[in-house]
C-alpha cells in the first residue's frame, strides 16, 4: 500500500464522508511552515479526537487525552515555552532518562529535532492528542502570553512608552517589544473568549488577571513570574489608554481604541490604587458597524412588547430603564432610540460614556474635567429643540430636577437607574428628594431587567428536578414539558452556558400606583399593587426562559430575587 492510500484510509476512519473528499484531503500540500496533517486538521472535515487516534495506530504509538493530564511543573520546565507555544508539544512525563511528550502533528519533523535537542543526554517518546485539547491543556498549563514573558525575562530591553497612537492594532506584533506582544496577547485572548471586561489585579505575591465572560468572571491561567511584570504590564495599558504613567495615587480613567481582524474595539480603561499597587479594568465595547439595535433584539413577551410600543409613542413623560451595572440598560436604551428614530425626531443623547453610534443621533459625551456634567448638558440638550432625549444615567437630584421639568415641557426623557426592580426606581427617585406629586405626574414607567446566562447549545441535556422543590420556588411546570442544563463542553469552558439573554419587569404608573406614590407608600405596597395591575416580576419572566429550555432555574434564582409579596 502506497503512503497516499494509507492515508486515504486513515482519513475515512476519521470521519470524511466520501473517498473522494479523502482523496482530496491527502492530496494536500503542507502548510508554509508547518506539515500536511495541519493543512489536512484546517479543512474542518476531520474529527479530530478520530484522527489522533487511528494516526496513534498507524505511527505506532499511544493515544492520550490531553485534557485528563496532570504535569508537574518541574516537567513543564524541561522545554523552553517558545518551543512549546511555536510547535504545540506538551512534555507530559519524566521517568529516569525518559521523557513522554505529546503532540497532534507527528509529522512535524522540525518539532521533533529541536525537543530531542533541548533534551541532551534523554530518550524522547512521542504520544499523540487531539488538536484542540491538547492546545487548551498547554495554555492553562503554562498561561495566556507564557512564551512572550519568557522572552521578556531574558531580555534587558522594555518598549518604547512614549508612544501614544491614536489606536492599537493587537492584530500584528513588534517581535522586539516583549510588554507590547504580552499585553497583546492578554487582550486578544479576551476578544476570542467573548468577554466584556479584563481585570488586572495585584495580590499580596501574584498578579492576578480575570476575564468576565457571560458576567461571571473566569480567572486566567498565566505564568508564575508574571508579578515581576507587575509595573511594566499596567504601565503599558496605562500608556495605551493616555494616562500618566508616573501617577500612582490617584484612580485614573482613559480609553483605548483597538483594531482587530473582527473589527473596531473600544476599551474603557480604569485604574485604581490598591495596598498592593494599581488594580486595572478593561470593559470592551465593540464598534462594529454590523451591530444592530431595535425592539425585535430585546426578545420580550408579546404583552411586554405591547407595552413598551405603548410607552415609545407617548408624547412626553419619563421612561426609567433600572438595574446593576452590566445589566443591559444601555442594549435597551438604544434599542427604544433606534425603534423611534425618524427625520420628524429630533433625538440627543448625553452619556458616559458614548457606548455605540446611533445613526441620526446627536450624541454627546460627558467630560467632567471641563464641567461637563449630566446636568449641565442637559441644560444645553434642551436650548436645542428635542423631541427625545436620552440621559445615560440619573444620579442626583438636580440631574433628576432637570429631566423632570423637560418631561413637563413636552420632551420624552429616557434614562438609568441603578436599582434592584422596578418599583425601586421610584424609592430611588423620591430620596433624591423628588418631590411624590412631580414624580407620579411625568414618570410614565420603570422597566428592571437582568441579563441570564443561556444554555449551550452543544451540550444542553434534559434535567429533573424534585416536585417539592418546584413548588417550594412557585415555578408550575406544565405537563410534559421538559427541563435543560449544560452539561459542560469545550464551546462554554465547561460551564454549560454560553451567552446571555434579558429577562424583563415593566412597571407603568398606573392611577391606583401614582396615588400610592403620592401619599409616600411603602415599597412593599406599590410592588403588591404594580403586580396587582398586571406588572409580570423579573423571577416570573425568568420562568419563561426555563420554559423554553434558554436557561435554567439556578441561572435565574442567581439573577433574581425573591416575589415576597404579602397576600391581600
Amino acid at each position: 500500500m502506497s503512503a497516499r492510500q494509507a492515508l486515504v484510509g486513515l482519513l475515512q476512519a476519521s470521519g470524511v464522508p466520501t473517498i473522494e473528499e479523502a482523496r482530496e484531503i491527502a492530496a494536500l500540500a503542507p502548510v508554509p511552515g508547518g506539515s500536511w496533517t495541519v493543512a489536512a486538521l484546517d479543512t474542518g472535515k476531520i474529527d479530530e479526537v478520530h484522527f489522533a487516534q487511528e494516526l496513534a495506530k498507524m505511527a505506532r504509538t499511544e493515544y492520550v487525552a490531553a485534557e485528563s493530564a496532570q504535569v508537574e511543573r518541574a516537567v513543564l520546565e524541561l522545554l523552553p515555552s517558545r518551543l512549546v507555544f511555536k510547535h504545540h508539544i506538551l512534555p507530559l512525563r519524566i521517568e529516569d532518562k525518559l521523557v513522554r511528550i505529546a503532540t497532534y502533528d507527528i509529522f512535524n519533523i522540525s518539532a521533533r529535532r529541536l525537543a530531542e535537542q533541548n533534551l541532551p543526554g534523554r530518550r524522547v517518546e512521542w504520544v499523540l492528542c487531539a488538536r484542540g485539547p491538547l492546545l487548551r491543556t498547554i495554555k492553562s498549563l503554562y498561561g495566556v502570553g507564557a512564551e512572550t514573558l519568557e522572552e521578556l525575562l531574558q531580555s534587558t530591553r522594555y518598549d518604547n512608552q512614549e508612544d501614544r497612537e491614536e489606536a492599537h492594532d493587537i492584530a500584528s506584533d513588534d517581535p522586539e517589544a516583549s510588554v507590547v506582544k504580552f499585553v497583546n496577547q492578554i487582550i486578544r485572548e479576551a476578544i476570542h473568549e467573548r468577554a466584556t471586561d479584563i481585570h488586572v489585579e495585584p495580590l499580596e505575591n501574584d498578579l492576578r488577571i480575570r476575564y468576565r465572560i457571560d458576567g461571571i468572571l473566569h480567572e486566567v491561567a498565566v505564568p508564575p513570574q508574571l508579578r515581576r511584570l507587575q509595573s511594566a504590564i499596567i504601565s503599558r495599558l496605562k500608556v495605551m489608554a493616555h494616562m500618566d504613567i508616573a501617577e500612582r495615587r490617584l484612580p485614573q480613567d482613559g480609553r483605548i481604541n483597538l483594531q482587530t481582524p473582527g473589527g473596531a474595539i473600544d476599551v474603557r480603561v480604569s485604574t485604581i490604587p490598591t495596598v498592593n499597587g494599581e488594580s486595572i479594568s478593561l470593559r470592551l465595547l465593540s464598534r462594529s458597524e454590523t451591530l444592530q439595535f431595535g425592539l425585535d433584539r430585546l426578545d420580550m413577551t408579546p404583552e411586554q412588547l405591547r407595552i413598551a410600543q405603548a410607552l415609545l409613542v407617548l408624547p412626553n413623560g419619563i421612561i426609567m430603564v433600572t438595574g446593576p451595572t452590566g445589566s443591559g440598560k444601555s442594549t435597551t436604551l438604544y434599542s427604544f432610540l433606534t425603534s423611534i428614530n425618524s427625520v420628524v425626531r429630533r433625538i440627543i443623547t448625553i452619556e458616559e460614556p458614548v457606548e455605540y453610534r446611533l445613526a441620526g443621533v446627536s450624541q454627546i459625551d460627558v467630560k467632567p474635567e471641563i464641567n461637563l456634567t449630566f446636568a449641565n448638558g442637559l441644560r444645553a440638550i434642551l436650548r436645542q429643540d428635542p423631541n427625545v432625549v436620552m440621559v445615560g444615567e440619573i444620579r442626583d437630584f438636580e440631574t433628576a430636577e432637570i429631566a423632570i421639568r423637560a418631561a413637563m415641557t413636552g420632551h420624552v426623557v429616557f434614562s438609568t437607574l441603578h436599582t434592584n426592580d422596578a418599583v425601586g426606581g421610584i424609592t430611588r427617585l423620591l430620596d433624591m428628594g423628588i418631590e411624590p406629586f412631580l414624580l407620579a405626574s411625568v414618570v410614565r414607567a420603570f422597566l428592571a431587567q437582568r441579563l441570564v446566562r443561556t444554555l449551550c447549545v452543544h451540550c444542553k441535556e434534559p434535567a429533573e428536578y424534585p416536585e417539592e422543590y418546584l413548588r417550594e420556588l412557585g415555578f408550575v411546570v406544565p405537563p410534559g414539558t421538559v427541563l435543560y442544563k449544560g452539561k459542560g463542553c469545550e464551546h462554554c469552558r465547561q460551564t454549560g452556558y454560553r451567552g446571555r439573554t434579558a429577562i424583563y419587569e415593566i412597571c407603568v404608573l398606573t392611577e391606583p400606583l401614582r396615588r400610592l406614590v403620592v401619599k409616600k407608600a411603602t415599597g412593599t405596597e406599590m410592588k403588591s399593587r404594580a403586580v396587582l395591575d398586571g406588572m409580570g416580576t423579573l423571577r416570573t419572566d425568568g420562568w419563561r426562559r426555563v420554559l423554553r429550555g434558554q436557561t435554567t432555574i439556578e441561572e435565574v434564582l442567581r439573577v433574581t430575587q425573591a416575589d415576597d409579596l404579602p397576600d391581600e
